[in-house]
């Protein structure tokens, strides 16, 4: 166990709050100013689960009464999910290669560096693979999921592949794309056919709350065209990537803090569950492939899949 100081632990991420909003259990002083995620990020950091229907008020609610009950505990260590460093410092492997073998000439040197480049470019494209198939599987269908449960696995699928993408080579970085572009195009078209509509019926101000996420949704399918139609080699595209990856992670925070918990509460069990249903069998549609087309040509298809699906 690791007592807490104001600095932030070797290695980890910090959340952006100054040293005097901070306490002992790493939330910051005004827990209001928390974005959902930073919400959802640490109540799970404290073992917390299930909080992916809660509102945002909910959720601040929870923090605070955590807090104050960690504030009121005396003798005992608050877990930070972190290991300790107790015990001596590990001393890390190194990456530096033995200089102790014989030189056996300039032809078996640059032999031997080109396996080894070999070797470790083969090991890139099968890590990266393995990556891509782990997010894949992340997103399958779960025992009794509703339509918010696909919406929000669909979420963490869009953050970990935009990491993947802006971390791919050149070799893999293409098929990390389509990944990408295929499902942020099956997301939004659900959420455009399926839940806005519910929405807007449903949710106080639903007129203005859905007019604003649509056209979020509009920006971000002409902003993905634009990289489609750019190109993976392009010198401007990890910019113009990061910059859809800001707006596509703020809009899906919006959407769980202020459309996907009051959903839950206003719509039956049982219609969010056959929505669910009707989502999974669009995705089957439109797999990702090097000949699937631009995001609008998927959206298409999606959108006809759902009309087949729901009569």
């Amino acid at each position: 166990m690791v007592e807490h100081s104001s600095d932030a632990p070797s290695g980890g991420t910090r959340r952006p709050t100054s040293h005097s909003e901070g306490d002992a259990t790493g939330a910051p002083g005004d827990i209001a100013t928390m974005s959902v995620t930073e919400l959802r990020g640490w109540l799970k950091d404290h073992g917390v689960t299930g909080t992916s229907g809660m509102r945002k008020a909910e959720l601040v609610s929870t923090v605070k009464t955590m807090r104050s009950d960690q504030a009121t505990t005396t003798g005992s260590s608050i877990p930070t999910g972190k290991k300790s460093t107790a015990g001596g410092t590990a001393t890390a492997p190194t990456a530096k290669k033995s200089t102790t073998h014989a030189k056996t000439g300039s032809h078996a040197g640059t032999s031997s560096h080109t396996e080894i480049d070999s070797t470790r470019s083969t090991a890139g494209r099968t890590e990266q693979r393995s990556r891509v198939d782990e997010i894949a599987v992340s997103g399958q269908a779960i025992e009794h999921e509703d339509i918010i449960d696909v919406l929000l696995a669909h979420h963490e699928q869009i953050k970990a592949l935009f990491a993947l993408v802006g971390k791919a080579g050149a070799t893999h970085r293409q098929e990390t794309f389509q990944q990408l572009t295929r499902l942020i195009a099956i997301h939004e078209t659900i959420e455009q056919q399926l839940v806005h509509p519910m929405a807007q019926r449903r949710l106080p101000d639903g007129p203005d709350l859905i007019e604003s996420r649509v056209q979020e949704e509009e920006q971000a399918t002409e902003d993905l065209s634009e990289l489609y139609e750019m190109g993976v080699d392009h010198p401007e595209f990890e910019t113009r990537l990061a910059e859809l990856r800001d707006a596509v992670i703020e809009h899906a925070e919006l959407e769980e803090d202020e459309e996907f918990g009051y959903l839950r509460e206003a719509m039956p069990r049982e219609q969010l569950a056959s929505l669910a249903s009707a989502a999974r069998a669009a995705e089957r549609i439109a797999p990702a492939s090097p000949t699937q087309g631009p995001p609008t040509a998927i959206a298409e298809r999606v959108r006809d899949a759902l009309s087949e699906a729901l009569r």
